[in-house]
């Protein structure tokens, strides 16, 4: 008995004393916390399930306590990872590493993780930022950083289970309270620091906080993969925060990270969970209202509509739903509705511009008909776009994505109905893969190219 624990203790200081050498012998435990699968939840997970990686998911269908994580908040995460730790207290072998999940993305798996940390050569690691928050008057607290990220960031911490353990429950802390602050207080305490062992990852060799460090990354594609470096520290971190307002900048990275677009393979991603609508029965086809839009005068309306009604699709599959804003063609579309209604469409709906309603306003009235309908999806087209692909309504909805646009062009321009980014505002700004989306050399999934008269 007392050699067995004699041996174990050995192995611990081993592990404590050259972790890179032992690291198979280490296990590394994911945490996160998370009420609601979300979309930015399931992004995380697939990350995480790219990179072999098993996560503890806490709080799930749990009600939030922790308040708006737009103002201060959080202590609800501290609470969940104090019961679910307690387990790991004394596991001198265990790495926690704890993770938000809505706003992250992994790029690494265990031995990058691990090979990081270990060269942080701490107990504990906490992701880092430049903007110190939620009280910006404890930043003269900090210790000095001549070259990183100053202040600590919650989003993401590493460490030892005893020393993780023990930060959480130094003490309590109400749901509603901020779980950075405390945390904060935490490393600002010298005695604490040294006594956990806690330093910050103030160069990314771990975890990238986003907010405000737009200019600091750039995407690496390689042939295995596509990564984030972050240019300034000339690291490669493996754990992606969109925290605070980034996470815009983060939507954008995440449609190639994770394996999700790689150079010479094009998107990955797109071909998860597609289904193959040609092994259907024509009944088991999803039900799509299509919205029509005339809202201008209208080159070619005549043949725009006519591709609308030879459409490869089962028309009793098929809600249509028509806006008509121009007097131009009041008469031409009355015609053509009034055939449709014969056409064997499972349904239709005429909006005229004698019925005086605003664009917008029928765009909202376009998704109350298709939730009243019980439609699967809803396609909206406006009168200017020719669906020159018969198979186009096909094609889109094997992709089994909840939203999914098709690019518009016209040929030898720069126009586009695809935005790749906004500013700060919430308008337009182009993103750095635009001009490849749009010239068709970095393509999504194999489909067609809709050409804008």
């Amino acid at each position: 008995m007392f050699l067995s624990h004699l041996t174990a203790a050995l192995a611990v200081i081993c592990c404590l004393a050259t972790r890179a050498t032992c690291a198979e012998e280490r296990d590394l435990l994911i945490v996160t916390v998370a009420t609601n699968e979300t979309d930015g939840f399931k992004r995380f997970i697939r990350s995480l399930n790219v990179n072999n990686l098993n996560v503890k998911v806490l709080g799930l269908g749990v009600a939030w306590q922790g308040g708006d994580m737009n103002l201060a908040g959080g202590g609800h995460k501290v609470n969940l990872l104090k019961e679910e730790l307690k387990k790991y207290k004394d596991d001198a072998k265990k790495i926690i590493m704890f993770s938000d999940s809505y706003d992250v993305i992994f790029t690494g798996g265990k031995d990058a993780i691990l090979e990081r940390f270990d060269k942080l050569n701490a107990q504990v690691v906490f992701a880092a930022e430049d903007y110190c928050w939620p009280n910006k008057n404890l930043a003269s607290q900090y210790p000095r950083v001549p070259f990183g990220y100053k202040y600590l960031n919650s989003g993401g911490f590493i460490g030892y289970a005893p020393e993780i353990y023990k930060i959480i429950t130094t003490k309590d802390i109400k749901n509603e309270e901020d779980d950075q602050l405390y945390y904060t207080e935490i490393f600002l305490n010298e005695k604490l620091r040294k006594l956990y062992g806690i330093k910050l990852d103030t160069q990314a060799k771990i975890f990238q906080n986003l907010n405000g460090q737009y200019g600091d990354v750039s995407l690496k594609f390689d042939e295995e993969d596509t990564v984030v470096v972050n240019t300034v520290y000339q690291s490669s971190p493996v754990v992606i925060h969109g925290n605070g307002p980034s996470k815009i900048l983060l939507n954008s990275l995440g449609n190639y990270l994770a394996k999700s677009w790689v150079y010479g393979q094009e998107c990955l991603a797109c071909k998860e969970n597609a289904k193959d609508l040609n092994e259907l029965q024509s009944s088991e086809y999803p039900v799509v209202l299509i919205a029509i839009f005339v809202e201008k005068p209208m080159p070619f309306l005549e043949e725009m509509l006519k591709k609308v009604t030879n459409l490869d699709y089962p028309k009793d599959k098929i809600d249509l739903f028509v806006h008509n804003q121009e007097k131009l063609h009041v008469e031409f579309v009355n015609e053509w509705i009034s055939k449709q209604k014969s056409a064997g469409y499972r349904s239709t709906k005429f909006i005229s511009a004698a019925d005086n309603i605003k664009e917008w306003h029928a765009r909202n009235l376009a998704v109350e008909h298709c939730l009243k309908k019980d439609c699967d999806a809803l396609f909206s087209i406006d009168g200017d776009v020719h669906l020159d692909n018969p198979e186009t309504l096909t094609h889109l909805l094997s992709q089994n994505r909840p939203i999914l646009g098709a690019v518009m062009v016209r040929a030898g321009q720069a126009w586009s109905t695809f935005w790749g980014a906004l500013n700060e505002d919430g308008f337009y700004a182009r993103s750095i893969d635009y001009m490849d989306i749009v010239n068709n050399n970095r393509r999504s999934v194999q489909l067609l190219i809709l050409f804008v008269s």
